[in-house]
Formats: C-alpha cells, structure tokens, sequence
C-alpha cells in the first residue's frame, strides 16, 4: 500500500503522515500551521481522503466512492468550517464550497468580518456525538482557526479535552501564537514549508490552461500559491503601478497625491486588494535592500522595474529597510484583522516619510525614482 502518490504536498508532510498512518498512530487533533498559500486545507482534505479511502494500492485513489465524496464535499463524516461574517446565507456557504471543491488550494473569498463563532461551535460539538455514518473515520477541518471568538475557543476546548473515537480534527491557521495555549497543547502542530517553484507550476496546470514561465509571479507572490492563483485571474500591473507611484510621490513629499492613491486603493472596500498592495510594496523594499546589500540584480522581484528601484535605493541608501518593512508588515496585518484601511495606510505613508532616510537634505528631483 502507498500513500499520497497522487498528491503534491511537501516532502516533511508526506513522510510524516505516511507513517503515521502506516503506524496507525494518527492524533485525535492537529494543528496545521504555516503561512498562507502552502496548501494546508488542501491535504487536510487529502489525509482524509487516505484514511477512508476503499482503494487496495494507492491511497487516495480520486476514484473510489468515498474519495469522489470528499473531493465534492458530500461525504456524511466530513464536515469543513471556516470563518465567516455572522450572518452569513445558507445559499452564500454553498457557494462558496462550491468553490472550494473547485480548487482547495484557493482562500475562499469571504467577505465582512470574520470569525469562528460559538454558533458553528456548537453545531461541531452536536455533530461529534455520532459514530461515522460511512467512514472508517470522520473528519472536522476547521479553517482560519486563529478566529476563533474567546467563547467559541473555551466551547471548543471542551470537545478536544474529550475528543469522541474515530474523529479526527484538523486546524488550519496562518498565525499558530494566536490559538489559545490550552488548544495549542492539546493538538498535535504541523509545520507547512513554502512549495517550491515545481510544485507550484504543477498545481497551477492541474487548474488553469496556462502557457508561459510562472517565474515572475511565483516570484512576486512570494511562492504564497493562492496569490499565484489571484495574480493569473486578477493582472497586478496596475497594482504595481500605484506602488511605484505612492514610493514616487513619498519621495517628493506630494502629500494630495499620496491620498489620492490611498483613496483609490481603500474606495474599492477590498481588504485582498488592500493585502496585496501592501505585499507589493514589501517587495519593493526588499528589492531596494537587496539592491543596496548585495547589487546581484538577479535576486529582483520585480525586474522591468529595475532602474526605478536603483534609483530609490541609491537616493535612500541610508535607510534602516528592515525597519520600513516592519511598518508595511504591521499594516498589513493590521488590515487582515479588519482593521479601518484608510486610517492604517495614512498612518503606514506617515512613518514611512519618517523612516525613509534621504541621503542629503536637498529638494527631491525628478531623478531620485
């Protein structure tokens, strides 16, 4: 018997979770953790695939009943909870794992202020009172777990104190500090490592009919697989353009249109749009530090802009670009916790103008960037 042939996933997961299951040592919960885009949602829907899969060779076959029912999301024993804006319509969760089935490896687009409920929390506790209708095992998956509200924490808490036989819980966060330490402890963490520029490719073609190098973009969302997929349905040139422009008008100090540029970023009230933007600027400064440290001009994200950042590097060069990053980094995170855009990119443009070191104190020309 093999396991997970048919899956890309990262060498350390597979080895660990292919003796696990071999051993039949499988924790009652686990807490997958790592940054966004390396694909934890995806093998927790695999793993369950493997252990209740009917194939006699290689697990998960994709083929066999119980596979085909996982992948469509219709299998009694699995139930996937993610967080979501309290109000949210029965029709508008439908839809949304609808496209979820679709591709594992994309966030859901959930829109409002999200969070794991006491409500959902409940309705996992009366679910886990049933043996497996089906199954060898059930599986709960629980997406974007450091969202938990506090009473929704404490509630589901008591469920992994006594976890019921033949459950297997899966957590899913981007920000493992965040989880209470009582849940953390009582979970077994693993850690999901970047794809690397391969698998990514391949995922990516399994998905989309895509004919070129991925490189630039793989390179540009920082190897984080969902903002590969956002890059090939949503172009970030024009996204780009509006960083180059904020850096230029920083430099010059041109304060109406650097609101401008905010206003046009916030007006849309999408908080991806938002992240992204911010992504975008911390790959700019990165290229300005790397230029100033190294000058290897291989190491650039963002090639085709190459003499503009020369330029802003070499009029900045005493800049702290560590500590500027942090100040995009901050807002960034700021803002995914539903922070008020506006205020969080004036303040970020603010410290910015402060931490952004000029090498001499004269006017800024047209030839710094």
């Amino acid at each position: 018997m093999t396991y997970f042939d048919k899956t890309i996933v990262q060498e350390r997961v597979q080895r660990f979770f292919v003796k696990s299951i071999e051993q039949n040592r499988l924790a009652h919960a686990y807490i997958f953790y790592g940054s966004e885009g390396r694909g934890k949602e995806a093998f927790a829907f695999e793993l369950a695939k493997a252990v209740n899969c009917l194939s006699e060779n290689n697990r998960p076959c994709n083929s066999c009943s119980s596979c085909v029912k996982i992948i469509k999301f219709s299998h009694p024993d699995l139930k996937y909870f993610f967080a979501a804006p309290k109000r949210i319509k029965d029709s508008e969760i439908r839809a949304l794992l609808k496209k979820k089935a679709a591709n594992a490896y994309r966030a859901l687009p959930v829109a409002g202020h999200k969070t794991i409920n006491i409500e959902m929390i409940r309705q996992l506790k009366n679910e886990a009172k049933y043996a497996p209708h089906e199954a060898q095992k059930r599986f709960f998956i629980i997406s974007d777990a450091h969202l938990f509200t506090r009473e929704a924490a404490n509630s589901f808490l008591k469920l992994l104190e006594e976890p019921p036989e033949n459950l297997h819980i899966i957590l899913i966060t981007s920000e493992l500090n965040v989880l209470l330490d009582t849940i953390r402890s009582r979970c077994q963490p693993v850690f999901f490592p970047p794809f690397d520029e391969q698998q990514i490719n391949e995922i990516v073609k399994h998905h989309y009919t895509f004919e070129g190098n991925l490189t630039s973009l793989i390179r540009m969302a920082q190897f984080n697989l969902n903002k590969v997929f956002n890059f090939l349905e949503d172009d970030p040139a024009e996204k780009r353009e509006l960083v180059y422009a904020l850096f230029q008008n920083i430099a010059k100090g041109n304060i109406s249109s650097i609101m401008d540029i905010i206003d046009r970023i916030t007006g849309r009230r999408d908080k991806n749009l938002i992240t992204d933007f911010l992504s975008l600027m911390i790959l700019w400064l990165r290229d300005a530090m790397n230029r100033l440290i190294t000058g290897d001009e291989s190491l650039l994200v963002n090639t085709d802009y190459n003499e503009a950042i020369r330029k802003f590097a070499d009029y900045f060069e005493t800049t702290d670009f560590a500590s500027t990053i942090a100040l995009v980094e901050e807002a960034r995170f700021d803002i995914e916790r539903n922070g008020h855009p506006a205020l969080i990119l004036t303040n970020l443009v603010l410290n910015m103008s402060d931490a952004l070191k000029r090498k001499t104190s004269v006017h800024v020309h047209e030839e710094a960037l």
